[in-house]
């Protein structure tokens, strides 16, 4: 087994680390749809390992690069910041900064006061009042 750097380069190169998710351990596998650049000769030259899939040799299962899957675990995860909604004129809105916590929110633009688990909620598909009796939520 090939290792390259602590991000898994080596040279401009990609490693892999291969297995089988069926545990077949004779560790071959074809690249399928890879970009094989030879000579004029047909002598190798070079691949693209990072566009091909590859499969085990033995029982054609898909293999899995848990060394893709180790550079990929320790990638920095984006978290968005949580929202909530005004549950009377439906405004989309950041908890307050100076209490990442809150139990009870006031909406700026209506002054409506309601609860952070009520906000949340409708975020996650929960209704939103509606304060003129036509149907539709009211944006303001």
């Amino acid at each position: 087994m090939r290792r390259g750097g602590p991000d898994g380069h080596h040279e401009g190169m990609t490693w892999l680390e291969l297995q089988c998710p069926n545990g077949c351990d004779d560790g071959l596998f074809e690249a399928l749809n890879a970009p094989l650049i030879v000579e004029r000769t047909g002598r190798y030259v070079e691949h693209r390992p990072e566009a091909a899939t590859y499969v085990c040799v033995r029982c054609q299962s898909i293999a899995i690069d848990v060394a893709a899957a180790a550079r990929e675990m320790r990638q920095p995860e984006e978290v968005s910041p949580e929202t909530l909604l005004c549950p009377a004129c439906g405004l989309e809105m950041l908890p307050p900064e100076d209490d990442p916590f809150p139990s009870v929110v006031e909406c700026p633009a209506c002054e409506t006061r309601f609860g952070v688990e009520e906000g949340r909620r409708l975020q996650l598909g929960g209704s939103v009042v509606d304060t003129d009796g036509d149907g539709f939520r009211d944006d303001g």
